[in-house]
Formats: C-alpha cells, sequence, structure tokens
C-alpha cells in the first residue's frame, strides 16, 4: 500500500463552492456573541455541553471581531512591542525549525505570500514558513481573560468577572461561595487544579501566510480546543506591500468518528493520524466515508489548519474538562504511549489535585439543592470513577508476597517513562543497572509500558518506586468516598456504588497492571547489560563448525544462543509457528494452545495485557476465530478480521536508546496479513461506520436528544467568498530576485 503525498490547497479555492459541491461537506455550526448577550449562562453552558461534548461538533462563535481592542491585536503593535524577540518558526518544506525575531518574520509576510500563485503553488520548493506554537503576549492573555467567557478560558478554575458576550447576565449571577467567597462551581479547565510548577503552558498564538498548515492531528489528551483569531490581512497596501485577505479553512470531523477517521488515514492514505506528520489532499477529504466539517475563520471567530492570504494572527489554548479526562485515559493516553507521545498534560494527577478542589468546595457548601453544587457533586463523583480506576491499576496482588524494598520519591511532577515519554503519577519501575559511570539518566518504565514488552535490556530485576506513601493515597481514597456517600445519605445505594478500595479490588475480577507487573518481573529473564551476551554468541558459532573441513557430509549444526539466565525455548506459536520461551507466549487455559503476544496483537487486536490480566484466559482458537493457516479449512470458524491496520511505528527513533521491545515488535505492519486474509479497505471502513451509527443512536438516547432538533442545528451562516524590503531570513534568495513571479493572482481566500 502506497503513501498519499502532501498536495496543497489552491490559493484560488472557493470554500463556499467546495462544501456545496461535496455531499459529506458541511459548514460547522455558527453562534454569535450577540446570541450568547441574549441567553441565560445555563442554556450557553448547555449549549457547549451538548455540541461540543456530548456530539463532539465542532462550534464556531462570530463577532468578537466588533470587540477587539484594535490597537493591541495588531500586527502593528506585536511588531512594535516585540519585534526584536527571537522565536522559532517552522520550515513545513524542510521539517526544520529557523530561528527569527518576529518583527523580521511579519516584515516578510508579504514576499512570501507573493511566491503562493495558481501556477507556483504545487512546487515544493515554495517556502512555507508558519511562526506556531509561540508564547501568548501577556498584554493579549489579560485582555484576552476580560472577553472571552470564563468556562471557555484558559486555565479557569472559579466564574470571575468578565466584560465580554454574555456577560450582563453571567456577572449578575448569584453564585454560592465558600466562607472566603470562592465561587463554587464546576471548574471550566482542570489544569488550573495543578500547582502552577507542573502545569502545561499551552496559551500559545500562530502566525502563518499563505499555505502554511497544520497537519492533521487530535486534540492532545482528548482536551478541548479553542482557537480566535485576532488579526489578519484584509487586502489593503501595508508598509507599501499589496496584500491578500487573510483568514484559515479548518477541517473537522465529529468525536464520534474518530475510529473512523483513524482507519481511514491508515488504510487509504498510508498514514498514523497520531503521528500528526500528514497533510491530506482535498480529494481524499472529499472522498472519506465520513462528514467533514469546514470553517474558514476570518478576525473576531473562535472555535470550540490551512492559513490563506497575507498574514492570519491566531490566539490558541486547550481545557480539561471532567468529561475530556475520561477519554483521555480511556483513549488518547493508550495510543499517546504506543505512538511514543509526550503527555504533557499530567492526566493522572489532574485527577487527584482537582478531587482535593471539588472536595474542598462541597465541603464548604451549605445548600446542597443549589443548581451549581449539585453540578460539582457530579463531576466529583466522575472524577473519583476515575481516581478508582488509577488506584486499582497500581494496586499489588493480594496473593503475592508482599513488596518490601519500594523506594519513595516524593512526586514533583517530572518523572516520565523513558520509553513512551507519559508522565508517571506514583508506581513505576526502574532499573539499578543501566546508569553508566558517567552518570545516566535511571531508566524509569511505567507498568503499562513494562506489560508490553517495554524495558531496558536488562529485561527483568528492576525495582519497584512510588512517589505518594500508598497508606496516604488509600486515606485520601477512604475521605472522598465517605464525603460522597454523605452528600446523598438517604441513597442507599451509595454505599455500593462507591464501595471501600479492598472490595472495588475484589469485584474487578481481573488482575491489576501493577500484580502483572509483579508477576512478570518473576517470569522475564535477567540480561546482565555488565556481561554481554556477544561472545558467547560467537563462541557457540564457532564449536557449531563440523571438526573435518575436509568431509563434505558434515554440516554446520546451527545452536540456540539464550541470553544470560533465559530459559530454554519451550514453545511453538499456533498462528506463525515461530519458536519462542515461554513467558513470550500466551496460554490457553482450555487447551494449552499458545499464541505469541506478537500474533495476537497484529492478526487479533489483542494487547499483551488481554491474557496476562485473565486468570481463565481462551484463546481464538476455542472462540472460534483463529485465522490462521491452520485453521482456515475448519467449517465451524469464522475468521477475525483485524479492526487496526498497523503500518509499522518505529519506536526505537524515540524511546531511550535502551530499550528493547521483548514482546511486541511494533515496527512489524499486518497490512501483508490482511491482504492474505482477503479483508478489503472498504470492508472494515462500512463496519466501522456501522458501528459508530450505532453508538451515535445510543448516546442521544441516554442523553435525551432530539435527532431533528439537533440535525437542524447546523450553520446557516455559510462564510462568504472574500475579494479581494527583502533580505535575510526566512526568506529564499531566489525569491528576492524575483519578487513577481507569474502575474499577479487576484486575491482570493487562502490557507493557513
Amino acid at each position: 500500500m502506497g503513501r498519499s503525498k502532501f498536495e496543497p490547497f489552491p490559493p484560488h479555492l472557493d470554500v463556499a463552492q467546495v462544501v456545496e459541491s461535496t455531499p459529506s461537506f458541511e459548514f460547522a455550526t455558527r453562534i454569535t456573541c450577540d446570541a450568547i448577550d441574549d441567553s441565560s449562562p445555563e442554556d450557553f453552558q448547555r449549549l457547549i455541553y451538548l455540541n461540543v461534548v456530548v456530539l463532539g461538533l465542532p462550534l464556531v462563535i462570530e463577532g468578537f471581531q466588533e470587540r477587539l481592542d484594535k490597537s493591541l491585536f495588531s500586527k502593528d503593535w506585536l511588531r512594535e512591542t516585540y519585534a526584536t524577540k527571537v522565536e522559532n518558526a517552522r520550515d513545513l518544506v524542510k521539517n526544520t525549525n529557523l530561528s527569527l525575531t518576529i518583527g523580521h518574520y511579519l516584515t516578510k509576510l508579504p514576499l512570501l505570500t507573493r511566491q503562493m500563485d495558481s501556477y507556483t503553488y504545487q512546487q515544493p520548493s515554495r517556502q512555507r514558513i508558519y511562526l506556531k506554537d509561540i508564547d501568548c503576549p501577556p498584554e493579549w492573555h489579560e485582555a484576552l481573560r476580560d472577553l472571552i467567557p470564563p468556562n471557555l478560558f484558559y486555565l479557569n478554575r472559579s466564574p470571575k468577572t468578565f466584560h465580554g458576550p454574555g456577560s450582563q447576565m453571567s456577572n449578575n449571577v448569584d453564585h454560592h461561595t465558600t466562607h472566603e467567597g470562592v465561587p463554587i462551581a464546576e471548574v471550566g479547565d482542570l489544569m488550573s487544579c495543578l500547582p502552577p510548577d507542573i502545569r502545561a503552558e499551552n496559551l500559545m498564538c500562530y502566525i502563518g501566510h499563505e499555505g502554511t498548515y497544520t497537519p492533521a492531528h487530535q486534540e492532545m489528551c482528548a482536551s478541548l480546543g479553542q482557537n480566535i483569531m485576532v488579526d489578519a490581512s484584509d487586502g489593503s497596501p501595508e508598509d507599501g506591500e499589496p496584500t491578500r485577505p487573510g483568514s484559515s479553512v479548518w477541517l473537522m470531523t465529529a468525536t464520534k468518528d474518530r475510529r473512523v477517521v483513524s482507519e481511514y488515514w491508515s488504510s487509504m492514505l498510508g498514514h498514523d493520524i497520531g503521528l500528526e506528520n500528514h497533510f491530506a489532499q482535498l480529494n481524499a477529504w472529499r472522498a472519506a466515508p465520513f462528514t467533514t466539517y469546514v470553517v474558514e475563520q476570518r478576525p473576531g471567530d473562535l472555535i470550540l489548519v490551512w492559513n490563506r492570504g497575507t498574514r492570519t494572527i491566531k490566539v490558541a489554548w486547550n481545557r480539561t474538562t471532567v468529561d475530556t479526562l475520561k477519554l483521555a485515559m480511556l483513549e488518547a493516553l493508550p495510543h499517546a504511549r504506543m505512538l511514543c507521545r509526550d503527555e504533557q498534560y499530567k492526566n493522572k494527577s489532574i485527577i487527584y489535585h482537582s478531587l482535593e478542589w471539588y472536595s474542598e468546595l462541597l465541603r464548604q457548601a451549605s445548600d446542597m439543592a443549589h443548581p451549581e453544587v449539585v453540578q460539582l457533586c457530579r463531576g466529583f463523583e466522575k472524577l473519583f470513577d476515575l481516581f478508582t480506576d488509577v488506584l486499582l491499576s497500581e494496586s499489588f496482588s493480594q496473593t503475592l508476597a508482599p513488596e518490601k524494598a519500594v523506594e519513595f520519591i516524593k512526586f514533583d511532577g517530572n518523572v516520565t517513562c523513558s520509553y513512551c515519554r507519559c508522565n508517571i503519577f506514583n508506581r513505576f519501575l526502574t532499573c539499578p543497572w543501566c546508569c553508566d559511570s558517567e552518570g545516566s539518566d535511571a531508566y524509569d518504565i511505567c507498568m503499562d509500558c513494562y506489560v508490553l514488552g517495554r524495558s531496558c535490556a536488562c529485561i527483568s530485576n528492576l525495582k519497584w518506586v512510588e512517589q505518594y506513601p500508598w497508606k496516604e493515597l488509600e486515606e485520601k481514597y477512604s475521605k472522598w468516598r465517605r464525603q460522597l456517600i454523605a452528600l446523598d445519605p438517604e441513597d442507599k445505594k451509595r454505599k455500593s456504588r462507591f464501595p471501600v478500595l479492598l472490595a472495588a479490588r475484589s469485584q474487578l475480577g481481573r488482575k491489576t497492571t501493577a500484580e502483572i507487573c509483579q508477576e512478570q518481573l518473576a517470569l522475564r529473564p535477567w540480561s546482565d547489560c555488565t556481561k554481554p551476551v556477544l561472545s558467547k554468541r560467537k563462541a557457540a558459532k564457532s564449536e557449531a563448525v563440523s571438526e573435518s573441513d575436509n568431509d563434505r557430509r558434515a554440516r554446520k549444526r546451527r545452536r540456540n544462543v539464550r541470553a544470560q539466565g533465559q530459559p530454554e525455548q519451550n514453545g511453538t506459536c499456533h498462528f506463525c509457528s515461530s519458536t519462542e520461551p515461554g513467558w513470550k507466549m500466551a496460554q490457553c487455559t482450555s487447551c494449552n494452545t499458545q499464541y505469541c503476544y506478537s500474533s495476537l496483537f497484529r492478526a487479533f487486536d489483542i494487547l499483551p495485557q488481554v491474557p496476562m490480566e485473565r486468570p481463565h484466559w481462551v484463546c481464538p482458537r476455542c472462540r472460534k476465530i483463529c485465522n490462521c493457516v491452520a485453521c482456515a479449512g475448519n467449517p465451524t470458524i469464522e475468521a477475525y478480521q483485524p479492526y487496526h491496520v498497523l503500518l509499522g511505528h518505529d519506536t526505537r527513533k524515540i524511546a531511550d536508546p535502551r530499550s528493547v521491545e521483548s514482546l511486541v515488535n511494533l515496527r512489524q505492519s499486518n497490512r501483508k496479513l490482511l491482504e492474505r486474509l482477503g479483508h478489503t479497505t472498504q470492508d472494515r471502513l462500512q463496519k466501522r461506520v456501522a458501528e459508530t451509527a450505532e453508538r451515535r443512536l445510543r448516546m442521544l438516547e441516554e442523553h435525551q436528544i432530539d435527532v431533528d432538533s439537533v440535525d437542524a442545528s447546523s450553520s446557516t451562516n455559510s462564510p462568504t467568498k472574500t475579494h479581494g524590503n527583502n533580505g535575510g531570513i526566512p526568506v529564499d534568495p531566489a525569491l528576492e530576485l524575483d519578487g513577481s513571479m507569474g502575474a499577479q493572482p487576484t486575491p482570493t481566500e487562502g490557507t493557513e
């Protein structure tokens, strides 16, 4: 299967015509600032919750351009105030960073834009310099804090007085408060509950020109993304240079379609959307089996990208809520761990510290029937459920010998997994053997990675470390559980709804992640990194040579050389017929058939922890779904169709150099396997689409949402078409001599 190439959007792209001519394209829903002024805060928050959180659809709030201070949010102010500030711009063609000043970049935007016309925009030599992910000026931060509704803004913990849309009604709301006067309400951005020194700073600015873009991606850790365009070129001359009207084109999908989108990206386009390295062609979007929501963002549009024109300047931030945390824990973080992507948000720590904040607010609440207090209680319950899952995953075995030599390191938020680079909340494993004499960093591995077979080359004999005293976490759990039960003492089911930790552990019905690690530490061999195996292999090879070189019947006998402490090979995989040590195999408790973990992952979408966590694991053969060659002729077996196209991801480029994969080789693709099984890409996509539609209906019924009213809320305010000194970096020297590349095209909408 080939990989689709990058193909830029043309400068003359008519967004409205593209949407109207493509059945699967729709304009995203738009509301105005005036509509927020005319609605109650409760109605506005419910609109955000239903459209963005529940339905997972993009929403545009337009009209902020009339409320922005144009003397502050402008190219001229930015250049006068921060002209000498050096930033790293992204060269999208060379995939490198380029250090330059903000003033120089703003000056060169007209020249960078002129190189993109109807005849040259597809040439690979065209420079695309994007000033992205730069810190937002504090002056803009303060101004936007006073303008954006607090429940949508960055690091908002409590409702605040503001002067933006909806402020007249919101500022007059009689909030229930604590003894110190702090409003008792749900937190708008749970990142604000973390101590300031471990928060992820994500209030960023993006400045782009015609033809700059952001590859397709999912919001980090399933958080909610907000982006407001604060300035753009309007087509009038600036500093004696002609300009084109600036806007940004967004192509977005619904949350419910995320699995279909991911499958389409890998099956049809040959890219992993999680790697954020591909900007899909417009025709690829048109052919996709899901709805694409289109926005042409202009100044004043707040969106809950592809840049057009001479200049666009935007401010963006992400918010973490109780609902996004659940999706992050179930899907976003496991996927990020497989791809080895930094987890900057520290989600488990957010759960812990948010519970502390919610607990304190509820402790001081006197009117438990107040609507905001009731909503806070619901959030407290959801956070407690997530915290329960975290504690259960880190609980040691109740049957194995207690872990005595557990090292304690006080939590500071900086411990990350040496392999997947995700943040570690409490317990993890560390290797005492991998620190060399030069004082290299400790090799720390999270429990999820170790279960997957990731570790340093020592493989076993790792030591346990924790960052919170376990007794302290148990006491927090018991305290919050009692508080939850006391919120509604008349409800007799709350004690069983929130059981004590020991009871929750017994009700789990499977082994915890920590317990699996305990067992695997005992099963997996220790390979002493201070005694390389290479010399033994050479010795074994020489011993295998026949004593008589002249005897033609003599053959070299191949010997299986094992690492120090590794058991003899004693298992054959039923699927791939490879011979592996027992600790690399999952054995069926019903028929004793063995499968290697790599085959289970590639052919059956089964991660290693699935057979490891179950005391009685039944293999695919006994479940009558085995798709191996030997079972192909069995009429009673319905071959399993793998859900995922694995493109093969080389984690060695990202993980600590000391790392190994001992169970699952993520560099191995399953595309040839899918071809052998005869399952077409269209079959998998159709199955995904059908499952997505079924889940959507269940979700709508669960939230009692009328389908017709939701579908009728699509945008009626579709965007309308707009009409419209050289030298130094970042401009290519060739452009300095060619300031008029072809005829100057009529200004049209461009992409960012």
